[in-house]
């Protein structure tokens, strides 16, 4: 073992799963934004954290409601994942301008993503602030699976410069040559 610089050994966690973590505003309008650091919390009650930078128009989001859901992007919705991650819903419409659809939730205002692999239904139940982010916490209160889509994609070093492409499943990381 050798110490090294913080961005190199960080750079070695990928691949790593990619949520988005899907909000609506006060009028409903619904906001997704990719992120990677998200992660079961308890199994008893089943929970989730999500981590958002306070400088996002989601970290507003979540602030301001009671709910989220995180879902499970399939790699048809790669392009649609880099587009949100790259745009503020604060300015644009993200579900008119790519070809993610909503369907209602169960139990939370937050909608779905249609044809997410999987979804998760969250209340909020707490945070924490942890240096320029905020670590959200909700109680999983509804699941949902895809019929047609079982995997999901994840981030691929230097996802960033890569675009979508740098989004990956596992059976195409497998494949790669």
């Amino acid at each position: 073992m050798k110490q090294v610089e913080p961005s190199i050994a960080i750079a070695r966690k990928h691949p790593s799963w990619i949520f988005q973590v899907v909000t609506a505003d006060g009028e409903g309008k619904p906001n997704a934004m990719p992120a990677s650091w998200c992660t079961f919390c308890s199994a008893d009650p089943i929970m989730m954290a999500v981590s958002v930078a306070f400088q996002r128009y989601t970290h507003k989001l979540l602030e301001e409601t009671d709910d989220f859901v995180l879902a499970f992007p399939n790699k048809e919705q790669k392009e649609a994942v880099y587009y949100c991650g790259r745009s503020s819903g604060k300015n644009v419409d993200k579900f008119e301008k790519t070809n993610l659809e909503t369907l209602p939730s169960s139990e939370v205002d937050s909608p779905l993503i249609e044809d997410s692999v999987a979804c998760f239904e969250c209340k909020k139940s707490g945070s924490i602030e942890s240096g320029d982010h905020t670590i959200f916490v909700g109680e999983v209160v509804a699941t949902h699976v895809s019929d047609d889509f079982t995997e999901k994609i994840y981030t691929t070093e230097g996802w960033h410069e890569k675009g979508a492409e740098g989004f990956k499943t596992i059976s195409e990381m497998r494949n790669r040559t």
